[in-house]
């Protein structure tokens, strides 16, 4: 696909997803949406590639920005990126063996949850590691974008809000900005940025938990691009399985998450027919490595 409303580039075992409509401030509109699934999903394919970042292009004034949210004049809200059961996105279609099915991660993989866009569904629980690098403004489905990645990194002269209850037009979000909320920064927290629709800049989201790390503008990217080389060093299938386990935190209670902790492992290593304990699978590999 010919890419007009964002820039893909691949770099050292990562990408770089631009979204690029500076004219409307990034606003997400059908054909953006689009070629971001498009993206997605050759990265999704790339074996190279275990990372990528989403970032903005500047304002055509050269301030900042990330994204101002679906673009209602477009009329991106009725989008099929964003409704079920008809579109379930290219990862589900063309990836669903990721995992080998017989394993807990191919089994969880396969039953994954579907929020009420396909493109944040598959953004959540695919292996690769989605970085947010948000300067300028972030707003609504922009922040919703943003949310739905693994690690978000923020300048300290990020604008990040969300409008949905200010503006009662726009309803909760579909993407969930409500739970992705809570689940970042507390119940109490959450309330607060979402009923107020109050901007925050970069240090304030990094001091409340919203953002993994906070940058000078001028070293957003070199930072984000950092964390996703480093990324990229790894071993994919213990970046895979890390993602996995900790993502499954979010839904299952303690006890479950630690027997699939394990069996996870057991994929990781080794074949996954065998019946082995965590103390097991830690000695075979110790002499595995000698």
């Amino acid at each position: 696909m010919k890419y007009e409303t964002i820039k893909f580039e691949r770099e050292d075992g990562f990408a770089v997803i631009t979204l690029n409509r500076p004219h409307r401030l990034n606003a997400l509109s059908i054909p953006l949406l689009d070629e971001l699934c498009d993206a997605q999903n050759e990265i999704f394919k790339d074996k190279d590639l275990k990372a990528y970042i989403i970032t903005g292009a500047p304002r055509q004034d050269g301030r900042p920005c990330f994204s101002a949210g679906v673009d209602l004049k477009d009329g991106a809200q009725g989008n099929k990126q964003w409704e079920y059961p008809g579109f379930r996105g290219p990862l589900y279609v063309e990836q669903d063996h990721i995992f080998p099915e017989n394993t807990c991660a191919g089994r969880l993989w396969a039953k994954r949850p579907q929020l009420t866009s396909p493109l944040l569904t598959n953004m959540i629980w695919s292996p690769k590691i989605s970085i947010a690098a948000i300067d300028g403004v972030a707003t609504a489905g922009g922040l919703e974008l943003a949310l739905a990645c693994d690690i978000i990194l923020v300048s300290e002269t990020a604008k990040i809000t969300d409008s949905h209850v200010k503006n009662l037009h726009s309803g909760i979000g579909a993407g969930s900005v409500t739970t992705s909320m809570v689940r970042r920064v507390g119940y109490s927290k959450a309330l607060e940025i979402l009923m107020l629709g109050e901007f925050m800049d970069g240090k304030e989201a990094h001091r409340i938990g919203l953002a993994n790390r906070c940058y000078a503008p001028d070293q957003l990217l070199a930072g984000a691009k950092e964390m996703a080389k480093k990324i990229a060093g790894m071993d994919f299938a213990a970046v895979a399985v890390t993602k996995l386990s900790c993502r499954e935190v979010f839904d299952w209670n303690l006890n479950q998450v630690w027997d699939h902790s394990q069996e996870h492992l057991k994929w990781q290593f080794f074949d996954p027919t065998k019946d082995l304990s965590l103390l097991s699978a830690i000695q075979e590999w110790d002499q595995r490595k000698k």
